[in-house]
């Protein structure tokens, strides 16, 4: 907004925050596109009388709330709905409680967007009034027209006005982070529930839900153009270079090759995405510097990409005596696997959680929390707060749970005297255990009674062998596991720091055999 006495950078500044920032965070969601999204999976499955009405009451909200719509990058419905039941395993049983899920979550986006869109109104036109007077009583102290006394006045009436402007801003602002943090709260408890009790991982609606992550689509486009300015003349040099083929010259004929497909306007929509996804991770496995940690795999951008890379090098050539698959089969195939992974990663943490003694709620409370990276050492809480020492394990704050009422971060809900017990007991045992996928596996080690220094790779096999993983295998071959599968157990191993080579089978391993 533009104000002609005030400095909008200094409210922000004084504020401690900036609340246009909050809301531009939450009007970059698309609610419409993930309702249509929602639609499809509800249409696509046989809905009982309970299910259309939880449908119906959902998208009621949605429209109540929804007043309009950017229609960039919108989600293939039809053929997301396709890839869920035929690749990613999904029953048809769970296609109208996902549309549902989907549904609530599309609703709640609007909702926020609504409420959003409401306080800032209202804090411009408060901004707008206070700029009005701080104009006239500016005129006022500048006309020379004035007494010391009258001039004193109105420079504390001038002041008055500037704190006045300070102190909406800063209400306005926590009111918008109240709103958001809700939305986000609820937006992480239904994924959990999504990957936990529908089996499917709406990657899909990622960037669209408001979650301050860049849609796909955006990220893809964004990689082309990086890759055209950057790279493609240096692709173009070492091909067109004098000599053999060389498995370099090969990566660049390959690059090249996704790059007028994905700039291809004719090209089929699909083709173009799975070679946009290639060059954004030709990217960033090339990033450097520091990059968050996915709590639910334990991995980094930068590590899937490069793992992602060398993975579509061995699927493309032949993977274990399988035939070899076009590159659009193999990105499409880790795509779909990654999504199971997560899918696996987030029922087996709950399981794991419930095993132990954790109510069903509370479970996906838990998780909820550790999706959005806080780590499990701070959920349990006293008296609003921190239990132990921040970020020191699981360990450090378990010995410090009291049996009282313990709040779960982001005020999602509350953990009970039995619950808290649960968490103490799993600090003795999962010291070391961080993202979900550590959870996971270490679960796999508490009930096969695994002797202390068991490999990871023994932990990521024993974890996928009960989870039945044999969605993988079939059409593509003979493996246990199948390319996919074993690209799953590459992403699980790779969060423990590699086959055998992680810290997880000796430090958490260990830690189990007490």
């Amino acid at each position: 907004m533009e104000l002609r006495h005030i400095s909008v950078p200094h409210l922000i500044a004084e504020a401690g925050g900036d609340p246009w920032a909050v809301n531009r965070s939450l009007q970059a969601g698309r609610p419409a596109q993930i309702a249509d999204l929602a639609q499809a999976f509800h249409d696509a499955g046989r809905c009982t009388t309970e299910s259309g009405e939880a449908f119906a009451e959902a998208r009621r909200r949605f429209e109540a709330a929804w007043n309009r719509e950017n229609g960039e990058h919108p989600i293939n419905d039809s053929a997301e709905v396709r890839r869920a039941t035929h690749s990613l395993g999904v029953q048809a049983a769970q296609l109208p409680k996902i549309g549902t899920d989907l549904e609530d979550i599309a609703a709640a986006l609007a909702e926020a967007q609504r409420d959003g869109g409401v306080l800032i109104s209202v804090l411009e036109t408060q901004l707008h009034d206070i700029d009005s007077q701080l104009g006239e009583a500016l005129r006022l102290e500048q006309s020379g027209e004035l007494t010391a006394a009258e001039r004193a006045v109105i420079d504390g009436y001038i002041t008055e006005l500037e704190n006045q402007a300070i102190s909406d801003t800063k209400s306005a602002l926590g009111q918008l982070e109240s709103v958001r943090g809700g939305y986000s709260d609820y937006l992480q408890q239904s994924l959990a529930s999504l990957r936990v009790e529908d089996g499917y991982d709406p990657t899909s609606i990622e960037g669209l839900d408001g979650d301050g992550l860049t849609p796909h689509g955006e990220r893809d486009e964004t990689a082309v153009r990086a890759y055209d300015a950057a790279q493609r003349a240096k692709d173009e040099a070492l091909v067109n270079s004098p000599g053999g083929m060389t498995p370099e010259k090969a990566d660049a004929a390959a690059r090249l090759r996704d790059y007028a497909v994905a700039t291809d306007p004719a090209a089929d929509a699909d083709a173009r995405r799975l070679a946009s996804e290639r060059l954004d991770d030709f990217a960033m496995a090339h990033f450097t510097g520091p990059l968050p940690v996915d709590p639910l795999l334990g991995t980094d951008a930068r590590s899937r990409a490069q793992m992602r890379l060398d993975w579509q090098r061995k699927l493309e050539k032949g993977f274990a005596g399988q035939p070899p698959m076009a590159p659009d089969q193999v990105t499409q195939l880790l795509d779909n696997s990654e999504q199971q992974a997560r899918v696996l990663v987030t029922q087996q943490a709950a399981k794991v959680l419930e095993r132990e003694g954790l109510s069903a709620s509370a479970a996906s409370q838990v998780i909820s929390s550790m999706s959005q990276g806080i780590p499990l050492s701070e959920i349990a809480r006293y008296d609003a707060g921190l239990v132990g020492a921040g970020g020191a394990g699981i360990q450090a704050s378990a010995g410090a749970v009291s049996t009282g009422a313990h709040n779960l971060p982001g005020s999602i809900g509350v953990l009970s005297a039995e619950d808290a017990e649960v968490v103490k007991r799993l600090g003795k045992r999962l010291g070391i255990a961080g993202s979900l996928a550590d959870m996971a596996l270490a679960g796999v080690e508490i009930t096969q009674g695994a002797p202390a220094g068991e490999t990871a790779g023994k932990a990521v096999g024993g974890f996928l062998g009960g989870m039945g993983l044999g969605w993988a295998g079939g059409a593509l071959g003979g493996m246990a596991l199948g390319p996919g599968g074993a690209f799953v157990g590459g992403v699980l191993g790779a969060t423990l720091g590699g086959f055998g080579l992680g810290e997880f089978g000796g430090a958490v391993g260990s830690q189990l055999d007490h």
